[in-house]
């Protein structure tokens, strides 16, 4: 009777452990390409598309760690004091000449990488002969990691280099069950 009872409970673990599906997937991007402007017509051409010099020695990154505080060093992401402004009529202290484009190449900064993590679980359960039933668990950004969107890449805003937004949700569940027959 002891092997009887032992047989039924193998059953049921059986039925809770096995046949399980899991499915990762993992999201890891490098940051996407930044074009810094200058927010002025240097280059006399109309189209206020010029981009600024880059003072050389200054590192354009503003090495600021992201954290739950607000304001605005908090949102820090260019170093504003890398980019000589438009100064036309004064080309001292890195400023580009007046007819001129600066010196920085278009799309030559990046913004903040991403990462996210979404998963999915599921079991399709047999009840009866053609009677299956489909159990299905999804989490998505499961790690609930905020990947910030690009920077503000005008020198002449006074929100230069800070970012402003997110770029994916917070962390979702779901879960769905189906029966096929």
């Amino acid at each position: 009777m002891a092997k009887s009872n032992f047989s039924r409970f193998n059953r049921v673990e059986k039925l809770l452990i096995n046949n399980w599906e899991i499915a990762p997937l993992m999201h890891i991007q490098s940051g996407a390409p930044v074009n810094v402007t200058a927010g002025a017509d240097n280059s006399l051409t109309d189209n206020n598309q010029d981009r600024p010099n880059l003072i050389p020695g200054v590192n354009p990154y503003a090495k600021v760690k992201f954290n739950r505080g607000q304001g605005e060093a908090n949102r820090e992401y260019l170093n504003f004091n890398a980019f000589a402004e438009v100064c036309p009529g004064n080309v001292t202290q890195g400023c580009a000449a007046a007819g001129t484009y600066g010196n920085i190449g278009r799309n030559a900064f990046r913004g903040t990488p991403s990462l996210q993590l979404d998963s999915q679980i599921s079991r399709i359960f047999p009840i009866h002969e053609k009677l299956n039933m489909d159990l299905r668990l999804e989490a998505f950004n499961m790690l609930n990691h905020p990947n910030f969107g690009a920077p503000n890449a005008s020198v002449a805003s006074t929100s230069f280099g800070q970012i402003s937004s997110q770029s994916n949700q917070a962390r979702v569940f779901q879960g769905a069950i189906k029966v096929s027959f």
